[in-house]
């Protein structure tokens, strides 16, 4: 796996340097009332590089490509669903969990998909903050972040390429001119995943220029 030690230092000076530079950075942007759903805790990642409060509850967590996919597909109705907390050992991931030492985390089911709150200490923590800021998501100003890991198959970027939705992009370890939305993230070609995103979240990307995008709205969720 490869380990980018020159990003671990880059993340640690820009979060000691943020208070001071978010400002600046935020006259570059349109707006700063979106809302960014990620795969994982890249979405923190922004909100603290431009000194915004979170309004998403997609940090501080990941989730398993195949889960991520169905959770953006239909996210209205994963937003209103209940957080089901289970032991680890009894998640659908609880082989992978074991292997990478995360079988100590708090898991919940959200419907027939699971989050891994990663970056939080009790599963009460982990509730408050997922539903306060599931209130904060601004639907009218929406862009939704994937990336090629967490046991990512090459289905699961085929389908979040094909979901009807704008303001959406996926990291590939490999460039892959077929996905419409896919944008190569270098450094992980050896690995033929990403195992990490978000020490330089925005490594050959222009992310203002992302989050200055015309506003997408979210449709609504569909009535039974």
């Amino acid at each position: 796996m490869t380990k980018d030690y020159f990003g671990i230092v880059e993340r640690k000076l820009r979060e000691l340097t943020d208070p001071y530079f978010s400002a600046a950075r935020c006259k570059r942007l349109r707006s700063t009332d979106f809302s960014i759903i990620s795969n994982n805790c890249w979405a923190g990642s922004v909100y603290r590089y431009y000194g915004l409060p979170y309004q998403s509850p997609t940090a501080g967590l990941y989730f398993f490509a195949s889960d991520y996919v169905k959770f953006a597909s239909d996210l209205r109705h994963y937003i209103v669903s209940t957080l089901e907390f289970i032991d680890a050992r009894d998640s659908a991931h609880a082989a992978v969990l074991e292997r990478k030492s995360e079988a100590d985390k708090v898991v919940a089911r959200l419907d027939d998909i699971e989050v891994i709150f990663l970056h939080y200490p009790t599963a009460e923590e982990a509730r408050v903050k997922w539903e306060r800021r599931c209130q904060r998501i601004n639907w009218d100003n929406l862009f939704i972040k994937f990336s090629q890991m967490n046991e990512c198959s090459a289905q699961d970027i085929e389908a979040f390429d094909a979901i009807d939705f704008p303001n959406k992009i996926c990291f590939t370890a490999r460039p892959m001119p077929q996905i419409k939305c896919g944008l190569y993230f270098p450094g992980f070609e050896k690995d033929n995943q990403i195992t990490n995103d978000t020490d330089r979240f925005r490594k050959g990307f222009d992310l203002a220029a992302w989050l200055n995008s015309e506003p997408a709205h979210y449709p609504e969720l569909l009535s039974a």
